[in-house]
């Protein structure tokens, strides 16, 4: 499923969302769930949840022709800014 989802995200959704100064990032798919992350702009945006729904679930409803598509906003902070916490935190711990 993720072939398939993919594209659509980065071909159909993604320039729609950078052109608000964000985007979104594919977290993981568990059977018909979609989980995204939106960041820069689109992060905080107080519309997130209606764009969630009528830009990223129609753009996916629309070209997988199936309505058993869900999405779930994900949250909190992404594992590459983490990692680049962990990394920043090991090397000031060695000064």
């Amino acid at each position: 499923m993720a072939e398939e989802i993919e594209p659509i995200l980065r071909d159909k959704v993604s320039p729609l969302l950078r052109s608000h100064g964000g985007d979104l990032q594919l977290v993981k798919i568990d059977d018909c769930t979609v989980h995204v992350r939106f960041t820069g702009a689109c992060r905080f945006c107080p519309a997130a949840n209606e764009t969630l729904e009528k830009v990223v679930q129609a753009a996916l409803r629309e070209h997988l022709e199936t309505e058993d598509v869900y999405l779930c906003l994900e949250s909190g902070v992404s594992e590459d800014l983490l990692n680049e916490a962990k990394r920043i935190l090991r090397k000031n711990s060695k000064l």
